[in-house]
């Protein structure tokens, strides 16, 4: 934070209440464990809880629902959902510190003869835009970003270093497209002959749509023929690979380095964790968990928790584990039983 908040006036923003001192002031946000005065911090997870009363921080966003053990030092303001209200100070936080964001385009960039620029975006260092490319308003291009012939960009669209958008990629509004991302890549596809493997041309596209978040070296790869599509509000993590003619449902969000294969499809609101293998052709319902490392390698159905590899129902891959874990116990039970027998047909 740039100015300094009290507690009623954050209450006041969230819709909360406070208890405690309503005039203790905030300029910065804080771990809970490491917060010093003048800090604002947080608890929505109860495994945090006995750090509540041993905090310095001023004033800490809690749950209406939580009840204190003992007493706690510092001010609480109470919220619905401590974690979503953090969210939306640090937007808000966020919004006032771009405020005074650069606008025009730098000298040393590069921008194709008639592709018009609107007056309130921003076009950074060594940027690169290429024929046919629509930008829309309040776009912002960053230092080395590559937009390819007859890209597609919606109004507030934020492209970060070094991103590159390859030929007819659409992206749509409000985007947030993180370092080192690259769209629109050929998929990899390639059939095998007698000499060797010949390369599919990949003639497709990518389309990107509102709101939608890809973190730092993601890839998605255009299709062979269609589109590869990110549905409205996705949130990709950083290295993750969509391979050709893939579709992800909206509102999904995908943890790091999870990797799907060809025309795989994804539905909406669904919790990727990291590292899941999603094989190809194959369609994930909406509304599926699926915890880190999980390897789908067939259809899952609409409300499914899944985990472990190949993919199995939550609770199943619990007690699996479990029982792998006595391997060793069975095995010298059973050498024992086996040894009993030998002796006593003797």
């Amino acid at each position: 934070m740039k100015t300094a908040f009290s507690a009623a006036q954050i209450a006041a923003i969230l819709n909360g209440s406070v208890e405690g001192n309503a005039q203790v002031m905030v300029s910065s946000f804080g771990k809970i464990e490491e917060a010093v005065a003048g800090d604002l911090t947080f608890l929505s997870n109860l495994k945090y809880e006995a750090h509540i009363y041993t905090t310095k921080a001023s004033a800490v966003l809690v749950n209406q629902t939580f009840k204190p053990a003992k007493p706690i030092a510092a001010t609480l303001v109470r919220v619905p959902d401590a974690y979503a209200a953090l969210a939306q100070l640090l937007q808000l936080v966020q919004q006032n510190e771009q405020a005074g964001v650069p606008v025009g385009i730098h000298p040393t960039a590069v921008v194709a003869e008639g592709v018009e620029i609107p007056a309130d975006v921003y076009v950074g260092a060594y940027a690169c835009i290429e024929n046919g490319a629509q930008i829309a308003s309040g776009c912002r291009i960053y230092p080395y970003v590559y937009i390819g012939e007859d890209v597609q960009l919606g109004s507030d669209t934020i492209i970060y270093p070094h991103v590159t958008i390859y030929h007819g990629v659409k992206v749509g509004r409000k985007c947030i497209i993180h370092a080192g991302v690259v769209l629109g890549a050929d998929g990899f596809g390639f059939a095998p002959e007698s000499d060797g493997y010949h390369k599919i041309p990949q003639l497709g596209g990518v389309i990107v749509e509102d709101d939608v978040e890809i973190g730092a070296n993601t890839c998605i790869d255009r299709a062979v023929m269609g589109n590869t599509i990110i549905h409205k509000g996705v949130k990709l993590d950083n290295l993750i690979q969509v391979a050709h003619n893939c579709s992800v449902g909206c509102h999904t969000v995908m943890a790091a380095q999870t990797g799907m294969a060809g025309s795989s499809q994804v539905g909406e609101w669904c919790q990727i964790g990291g590292q899941v293998g999603i094989a190809g052709h194959l369609k994930v319902g909406n509304r599926v968990s699926a915890g880190g490392q999980t390897g789908i390698l067939g259809n899952i159905a609409n409300g499914k928790t899944i985990m472990g590899s190949p993919s199995m129902e939550a609770s199943k891959a619990m007690r699996t584990y479990v029982q792998l874990s006595r391997l060793g116990e069975l095995e010298q039970r059973i050498k024992q039983l086996e040894k009993a027998l030998k002796e006593n047909n003797k």
